[in-house]
C-alpha cells in the first residue's frame, strides 16, 4: 500500500460504509479508509446495506453493483426512495464499463472502477464528505 497523506481532521472523522461482497475487497477499503483516519462500516450486500445505512446514516457509502442477492443498483434505488437516506453520497464501484452509466442513472454520485486506484478514490471520498459538512 503507498504512503497516504492528507488524512481528514480527527474532529471531523467521517463514517464511511463499504457495501462490498468480496471479503478481501471490503476488508482491504475499511482498512485503507481507517489508516486516513475515517471510521469505517462494512455490509456484504446490498440489503445489509440499506440497513446499516438507516440504522448508522453514514457520511458517505462505497457501493460495489455486483452483489449476489440484493444488488448495489436496487440498494441505491432503494436508499434514494427513503427521506432518511436521500442524500447520502454513494460512490458505485464497478468493474463492468455498463454498470456505470446505470449507477448512475439509479442515484449514484460518483463512480469509482475496478481495479480501485487508492488515491482517486479517497479524493472523491473527500469531495463528498467535504460537501456534506
Amino acid at each position: 500500500m503507498q504512503h497516504l497523506s492528507s488524512a481528514p481532521p480527527e474532529a471531523s472523522r467521517a463514517t464511511i460504509l463499504v457495501a462490498e461482497d468480496h471479503f478481501d475487497s471490503r476488508h482491504a477499503l475499511r482498512t485503507l479508509l481507517e489508516a486516513v483516519g475515517y471510521r469505517a462500516l462494512e455490509a456484504r450486500n446490498g440489503r445489509e446495506a440499506v440497513e446499516q445505512a438507516v440504522a448508522e446514516h453514514p457520511d458517505l457509502i462505497l457501493m460495489d453493483i455486483m452483489m449476489p442477492e440484493f444488488d448495489g443498483l436496487q440498494a441505491i434505488r432503494e436508499l434514494r426512495s427513503r427521506e432518511e437516506t436521500r442524500s447520502i453520497p454513494i460512490i458505485a464501484v464497478t468493474a463492468m464499463d455498463s454498470a456505470q452509466r446505470v449507477s448512475m442513472e439509479a442515484g449514484a454520485d460518483d463512480i469509482v472502477a475496478k481495479p480501485v486506484d487508492t488515491r482517486a478514490l479517497l479524493a472523491k471520498v473527500r469531495d463528498l464528505v467535504d460537501q456534506g459538512v
